[in-house]
């Protein structure tokens, strides 16, 4: 959920109860946040009958450019009360200090919400987990039945993914069998460190403080990603999209968005959504790269008990599952969601919510972009040719350990 700056993004107020204007309740709780007026509409009405007396004034955020209207609120001393962030706008808020303390008001929740690092600073809490995403295995069945493969059960580990790849890359004629992003993108990163997070790799120390990137579970992963791109095709994470949607592409890491947009507008082809393999049976894990967005208060908020009460309902499993069984832009952050009656009707996106279990999260260091980007080059420069996989994984960790030291709260 990276954010594009947009200046001047608008801010969209949504009067919960109505167009006729009141004066402000004493309790009046401000919440900002990204859904859409009728999705949220229902939300904010249960909560103000569950709690007779308050009133929740929603302003609702531009997906791209909502990131600069908090930083100027919270800037100017004037924050909402509650606030939906996403993950990638945390690390600096965390930093700053400007987040509120939720450890005790949210401690009850730790064994029933997934995603608490994107809110954790050692064992403090400054947020909660609502909605998250992680990239899960999509694949054409019509490609894996052309290519004589078993379309009903998708490869579960490497091996099979790499045999399948073969086989539908090689139908030709503008068929391809796995997408690659391009080199020098932070999407080489997101797609490559789940198979060397499957594989046992790391990225830094606990503390944060050093690299541990370089491997032999990061080597031989990325030995294996180099084998799984011959048999691929390396564009855009938006173009290889596009490829999958158009049927050209056999395998793609992606998320929610895709899966859904083909359920309703692709070309007549069944997709299908698995696990991202692991490295063999029963070894390793099926790893993925998870973000999310978080609600979170601010240390200048005026009503910090009222956000809590407000965001301990928000994400009640049935209002965070609401959420995203009406849109398409994650899955809750509620553990068993899964095993809920709409996900069992949808296996495919119930699949997403499973992916969720062994996914990874950005650790809130301060130059974390800068590490993505790092990985991702070298990964890049290894795809091109230019460097073996044990040489672009201890290049990288050069760097990471000198980006280690550059380290933030």
């Amino acid at each position: 959920m990276r954010r594009a700056p947009v200046a001047g993004a608008l801010l969209v107020v949504i009067a919960a109860a109505g167009c006729v204007r009141r004066p402000a309740p004493v309790n009046e709780v401000v919440f900002w946040q990204s859904w859409p007026t009728t999705t949220i509409a229902p939300l904010v009405q249960r909560f103000e009958a569950e709690n007779p007396g308050v009133h929740v004034r929603v302003v609702r955020l531009p997906l791209a450019g909502g990131g600069d209207s908090i930083a100027a609120a919270v800037a100017s001393g004037q924050p909402p009360d509650l606030c939906e962030l996403g993950s990638a706008d945390m690390p600096a808020y965390l930093s700053a200090g400007r987040l509120s303390d939720w450890s005790a008001g949210v401690a009850d929740l730790r064994d029933s919400i997934l995603g608490w690092p994107l809110c954790m600073v050692g064992d403090a809490i400054y947020g909660v987990p609502w909605q998250l995403g992680a990239r899960a295995l999509l694949y054409n069945k019509s490609l894996f039945a052309r290519a004589r493969l078993a379309s009903v059960r998708a490869p579960e580990t490497w091996e099979q993914l790499g045999a399948a790849a073969v086989r539908i890359q090689r139908l030709g004629h503008g068929v391809h069998g796995f997408g690659v992003p391009r080199p020098g993108s932070r999407e080489l990163f997101a797609a490559f460190m789940p198979f060397a997070w499957g594989n046992g790799g790391e990225i830094l120390s606990a503390g944060l403080d050093s690299s541990r990137f370089d491997s032999p579970g990061n080597v031989s992963a990325l030995e294996f990603y180099l084998r799984l791109h011959k048999a691929g095709f390396t564009c855009t994470q938006d173009s290889l999209e596009g490829e999958f949607a158009a049927g050209r592409l056999g395998l793609l890491l992606s998320g929610t968005r895709l899966f859904e947009r083909l359920a309703g507008h692709a070309p007549a082809f069944e997709c299908g959504v698995a696990l991202v393999p692991q490295p063999a049976a029963g070894r390793g894990e099926h790893a993925s790269y998870a973000d999310g967005s978080v609600l979170v208060s601010f240390t200048a908020s005026k009503r910090k008990e009222l956000a809590l009460r407000l965001a301990r309902f928000l994400v009640r499993p049935g209002n965070a599952a609401f959420l995203a069984t009406t849109t398409a832009r994650g899955e809750p952050a509620t553990v068993g969601a899964d095993s809920s009656e709409w996900y069992r009707a949808h296996p495919g996106r119930q699949v997403f919510v499973r992916q969720l279990a062994s996914a990874r999260f950005a650790p809130h260091h301060a130059v974390w972009d800068s590490m993505e980007i790092a990985i991702g080059d070298q990964v890049g420069f290894a795809l091109a040719g230019g460097k073996s996989a044990e040489q672009a994984v201890e290049d990288a960790d050069v760097r990471l350990a000198e980006l280690a030291g550059r380290k933030g709260r």
